[in-house]
């Protein structure tokens, strides 16, 4: 609720719903998670999630990142792997929530995986509210940033360079050990989760999207996001279902 960039975003109405709800129910849609909860430490989330039969779990207004609420999260929580789906990821798509719980099955013992997509435009490399990352041969996460519009990109081809999406999983275990490592000066400086786990030297590996759907950050993100979900095909899908539940 306390967003620098857009004071309460997560209760955003979208078709009669707060945008956390329609988070909330395309993590459930997916079917690929034993269990879906809120993390919050704002009651004004927590009421209207309850409200619509969410699970909510309230935690601490201290934590610094929301990789250190949803360690604060998973004491309540009997799982051995975790997906964080930030709540202003409002247009994640059902099928690519499946492609990160595929991955995390296929290799449960990396300890983070990130949800990226390409760089679609230019203009994406120096917009700051898009984190951006480069990327290994592997597909592994190497550096986080905000502004890579200091490279010399001659023609669309934006590789190695990826958009990160706020969408990330993590080994039970790895969230213990990332409230441990203290705050980095890469994450101090840019406010980017990732930045702390490339810089403690641990594995964050990338987990090809189909899309990269802008989430809201800024109040004119609101009416981009209107417009995908009125006028991409496979949005007014996902929302049709969500609205008819």
């Amino acid at each position: 609720m306390a967003s620098t960039r857009l004071p309460g975003k997560p209760l955003l109405p979208f078709h009669g719903l707060p945008m956390i709800e329609h988070v909330r129910r395309r993590v459930v849609m997916s079917g690929s998670f034993a269990e879906v909860a809120v993390a919050t430490c704002d009651t004004e989330i927590a009421r209207p999630v309850e409200s619509f039969g969410g699970t909510v779990i309230m935690t601490s207004p201290k934590n610094q990142s929301a990789s250190d609420r949803v360690a604060e999260a998973v004491d309540q929580l009997n799982a051995t792997h975790v997906v964080n789906v930030q709540g202003d990821e409002i247009l994640v798509l059902p099928e690519d929530l499946t492609r990160m719980a595929r991955a995390i099955s296929q290799s449960p013992e990396v300890p983070a995986w990130n949800a990226l997509a390409a760089i679609e435009r230019r203009e994406e490399l120096s917009d700051r509210s898009l984190v951006k990352c480069v990327v290994s041969t592997s597909n592994q996460v190497l550096f986080c940033s905000r502004d890579f519009s200091f490279l010399p990109f001659k023609d669309t081809n934006f590789e190695p360079v990826r958009n990160v999406l706020g969408i990330l999983g993590y080994t039970r275990s790895f969230l213990k050990r990332f409230q441990e490592m203290g705050r980095t000066p890469l994450e101090l400086l840019e406010s980017v989760d990732q930045s702390r786990i490339v810089e403690s030297d641990e594995i964050l590996q990338g987990v090809n999207f189909s899309r990269g759907y802008p989430g809201i950050n800024e109040s004119r993100e609101i009416a981009i996001v209107s417009r995908y979900l009125e006028q991409d095909p496979r949005q007014r899908l996902v929302l049709d279902r969500i609205l008819a539940q």
